[in-house]
């Protein structure tokens, strides 16, 4: 009874597996070569989108600093009761600034006074930074500011589209390495098996001994949890893709990459002529000492004194309705200087020095910038170089493991060896495979790596 019980409840799971299998069968398999991957990511990554949003934003940022120099229109009424003539005004004021400092200003206007008369009038007004404020300079630091932000933003962008890039190949190759990797302990996981079967068939008829059983299962159990390891590994691999590409996590995919390369061959100081050509990291910190020298000219402005003139004429016309006579009030105007500033002016005084300090840092910065891309394509060169003769090293170990197999298998196929030489032989060949394919892919991922370094990897 309880043998029936079994049966039914391990047909019951194979049906149920059966189903579960059928469902997924159902889900489309993304297909995706390296080109592919690379596209989707640079269009979809939430990575990029972001850098995308922070570059849009930038430019809305310019367009409300150039909107200070746009002609504003500033509309004016006011009703009430007091003890002046005007019960009530209306009109409009229109300003403009210039990007030298200058401002104009136009205001017409037309009251009505309590016995029902109208006042219409016009007022002009014109100030003039005389010192401080003078100058396109100081009037257009919050553009140049804007500017300089969607500059760095961009190039923020491009840096963010290399980091993408780089990790999508990385995964890409991190999926194919533990896809071959996995099918070589898969082998493995096999070979060992039948070596313990025919150890134990052995056994039964005097040929083998316990050592020999014990020794392959050993040897198993250890393949059976590289095997594990390796498929999480996969899996993770290909979770990490999905998070790169912004793909839901149940999709499931298959990737395809070339594990053929070109060796790299480059001298370093073409390598470093190319990458100090090329980098956007200079031209960053190169623009960064133009805007700290920019700025610290608005700092050294704002130590002049405040000195402004400011000129304005204003003229009204009166009607009564009663006498139907229009009275034309007399002109006004005016001419003045204005300044309001403070003696000392300790904190604009600082702030110059920090400026001047600001500008030596940053070309000490861009010293030390270049100093690190020198290295780094130094030490890429110098990795590529040990990568590539590992792999030839590798390549010979393989010759020698399958040698080793060829002569343990015709010891043990002649009674002349038991099954530890030829276990063993299988094991120095699987993980010398298992090393050539990482080299391999770590190799191609180094050009990769190489291109990003001389600035080269993808166009602006």
């Amino acid at each position: 009874m309880k043998t029936l019980a079994n049966i039914i409840l391990i047909q019951f799971m194979v049906f149920g597996f059966s189903i579960c299998s059928y469902a997924q069968e159902r889900v489309p398999t993304t297909l995706l070569t390296l080109e592919q991957a690379i596209s989707l990511a640079l269009k979809a990554n939430r990575t990029i989108l972001s850098s995308a949003n922070g570059v849009e934003n930038q430019q809305l940022s310019i367009t409300a600093a150039e909107s200070e120099f746009d002609l504003k229109v500033f509309p004016k009424a006011n009703a009430g009761v007091s003890d002046y003539y005007k019960e009530a005004a209306g009109g409009v004021s229109l300003e403009k600034k210039f990007e030298y400092g200058p401002k104009a200003t136009v205001s017409p206007g037309v009251g009505w006074t309590k016995t029902g008369g109208t006042i219409a009038e016009i007022g002009v007004g014109l100030e003039i930074p005389l010192l401080r404020g003078f100058g396109r300079d100081a009037n257009l630091d919050r553009v140049r500011s804007s500017e300089y932000s969607l500059r760095s933003s961009e190039r923020s962008f491009y840096l963010n589209q290399v980091n993408i890039v780089l990790d999508t190949v990385a995964a890409v190759y991190d999926i194919i390495k533990q896809d071959n990797l996995l099918r070589l302990y898969q082998h493995q996981t096999e070979r060992f098996k039948a070596h313990a079967d025919a150890a134990r068939v052995k056994e039964n008829v005097g040929l083998a001994s316990p050592m020999d059983i014990y020794r392959a299962e050993i040897k198993l159990k250890g393949s059976e949890e590289a095997l594990v390891r390796s498929q999480e590994a996969f899996q993770d691999a290909k979770d990490r893709l999905k998070l790169i590409l912004s793909f839901p996590m149940d999709t499931p995919i298959h990737v395809s990459a070339p594990l053929n390369y070109q060796p790299v061959r480059m001298n370093v100081k073409e390598a470093v002529s190319i990458a100090l050509d090329n980098r956007v990291e200079l031209e960053q910190a190169e623009d960064d000492i133009e805007e700290a020298k920019r700025t610290s000219g608005v700092a050294k402005n704002r130590l002049l004194p405040e000195l402004n003139l400011a000129m304005d004429y204003r003229k009204s016309n009166f009607f009564d309705p009663l006498s139907r006579t229009a009275y034309d009030d007399e002109d006004r105007w005016s001419i003045s200087l204005v300044s309001r500033t403070d003696w000392a002016r300790t904190s604009e005084k600082v702030a110059f020095q920090q400026s001047l300090i600001n500008v030596r840092t940053i070309n000490l910065q861009l010293e030390e910038k270049r100093d690190e891309i020198v290295r780094q394509v130094r030490r890429q060169l110098e990795a590529l170089i040990k990568d590539e003769k590992g792999i030839h090293i590798k390549k010979e170990q393989i010759d020698q493991a399958e040698g080793q197999l060829a002569l343990a298998q015709i010891k043990f196929d002649h009674q002349m060896a038991d099954n530890f030489d030829i276990i063993e032989a299988e094991t120095e060949l699987q993980n010398s495979k298992a090393n050539l394919l990482n080299s391999e892919t770590d190799y191609i991922l180094g050009t990769y790596r190489m291109r990003a370094i001389l600035g080269t990897l993808i166009e602006r």
